[in-house]
């Protein structure tokens, strides 16, 4: 029964994230086009920009970063539900799945309010350099570089925290009365 209950949790596992991933990158260029990006990232690849097209990748790849941790947490959900009913059923599933969702929609909100305040932050904090003319107009790789080296380091900084808040939101004891 206990292989039973690793394959059920690998094969959720491993499901979400392909069907998510998709689904994110999907999601994540439509709203880097529309709230942080100055030009499309459709653009940006058929032009051929270097620059344009390594922050729009970097931006998504964050995205993906963060949001991968509700996938874990739904996991431990479904894990818990799985030891306290000494089982696997359609429901059990469905509440994972649910949890899933709300972690998913929070994760993905959050990466987004974090990259628009990065976004934000650097503009003004380097308000000599405008980012829209020195990325798009004059393809400047090294600026490119240097925002997504930033980028990474605080996605990187911000990741653990997010998954911790996350999985505070698995209330187990509840899940083991459902």
């Amino acid at each position: 029964m206990q292989q039973m209950n690793v394959m059920y949790l690998t094969i959720y596992e491993l499901s979400l994230s392909l069907v998510f991933s998709l689904i994110t990158t999907y999601f994540a260029t439509v709203f880097m086009n529309k709230f942080v990006l100055s030009k499309p990232v459709e653009w940006f690849i058929k032009e051929k920009h270097k620059s344009g097209c390594l922050i729009s990748g970097a931006l998504i790849l964050s995205v993906l970063y963060l949001v991968r941790g509700s996938i874990s947490e739904s996991t431990t959900a479904l894990q818990s539900l799985l030891i306290s009913h000494n089982g696997f059923s359609l429901k059990i599933l469905g509440i994972a799945f649910i949890y899933f969702l709300v972690f998913y929609t929070m994760t993905f909100f959050i990466s987004f309010v974090i990259l628009f305040l990065i976004s934000e932050i650097y503009r003004k904090m380097m308000a000599p350099i405008d980012f829209d003319i020195e990325i798009e107009k004059k393809d400047n790789l090294g600026l490119s570089m240097f925002l997504v080296c930033i980028l990474f380091s605080i996605i990187l900084f911000i990741e653990k925290p997010l998954n911790h808040f996350i999985g505070s939101l698995v209330f187990h004891e509840y899940l083991d009365k459902l």
